[in-house]
């Protein structure tokens, strides 16, 4: 028997998931064959929040801003993602037969200078889940009438119930790439719950550098995340910070290995991979 959905609490996430490396990797196409006009033009136009998290089930909605001098015509589109254990991000089909995705509306226009609110409902039969809502846009134009084509993604993850707890995480593996100056930290989630780095630092006696931008630890998934590493001792000590819980450990840190061959997802291999990132 399906079990009875309810909406829980929301949580809006200000760090550098897929939606906003989607969104660098889709400026970076542009500046590949566009120019500095064009660039200039797609970043006119915004989504907010670009990360959201709900426990459970979704009512949400997201606003997109039209920042040109354009009318613009927006469809969307329910994509899924994967992410890999260095952190990129792998576009795939949507698993409809397990997540349930809503829109209010499918395609809409917005005025010059002008904003849309998207709503949708989201659920899933098994969780956690995750997926984004891609907006296309298109209408905008450079000064020289070159048509542009924007896609703005905004990412939803339907946490399970339980928090992710601390005996379901391993810290791995300390490296340190003396030559790239850098410190790398291998995380590995042991259980079937979904959890999110908020705050992870290493650090050496009296140095320590600026934690890693917080991520998602997916079910079952190793990730690895790297930080600037500027001292002339190796680091020793890795600190990670979750919602309910905090990780301090003390590690010996070895020379950096090269990246590990295969796909490298951290949570299964999609179905269909393209590319994007979180």
């Amino acid at each position: 028997m399906r079990r009875p959905l309810h909406r829980t609490g929301l949580t809006r996430s200000a760090h550098p998931d897929p939606a906003p490396a989607l969104l660098r990797g889709a400026l970076a196409a542009l500046g590949l064959l566009l120019p500095a006009a064009a660039v200039t033009e797609a970043r006119a136009q915004t989504v907010s929040p670009p990360v959201v998290e709900y426990r459970e089930r979704a009512r949400g909605s997201f606003q997109l801003l039209n920042g040109s001098l354009f009318p613009l015509t927006v469809v969307l589109d329910v994509r899924g993602f994967e992410v890999t254990d260095r952190g990129d991000v792998i576009e795939s089909p949507l698993d409809t037969g397990r997540i349930h995705v809503r829109l209010a509306a499918q395609s809409f226009r917005i005025p010059p200078r002008g904003s849309y609110t998207v709503f949708y409902e989201a659920r899933a039969d098994s969780l956690p889940a995750w997926f984004t809502i891609v907006s296309a846009l298109s209408g905008a134009r450079t000064d020289n009438g070159l048509n542009l084509r924007i896609l703005l993604p905004h990412v939803v993850y339907l946490n399970q119930k339980q928090w992710l707890r601390k005996q379901e995480v391993v810290v791995r593996r300390l490296e340190l790439d003396r030559a790239a100056r850098k410190a790398r930290v291998e995380l590995e989630n042991l259980g079937p719950n979904l959890g999110r780095v908020l705050d992870l630092r290493v650090a050496a006696g009296a140095g320590s550098q600026q934690p890693a931008a917080a991520f998602p630890l997916f079910p079952h998934g190793v990730r690895w995340a790297e930080v600037p590493w500027e001292h002339p001792e190796p680091p020793a000590r890795v600190v990670v910070r979750f919602a309910k819980f905090t990780l301090d450990t003390t590690l010996t840190a070895v020379a950096a290995a090269p990246p590990p061959g295969g796909d490298g997802t951290g949570h299964g291999s999609p179905a269909d991979a393209t590319g994007p990132a979180h």
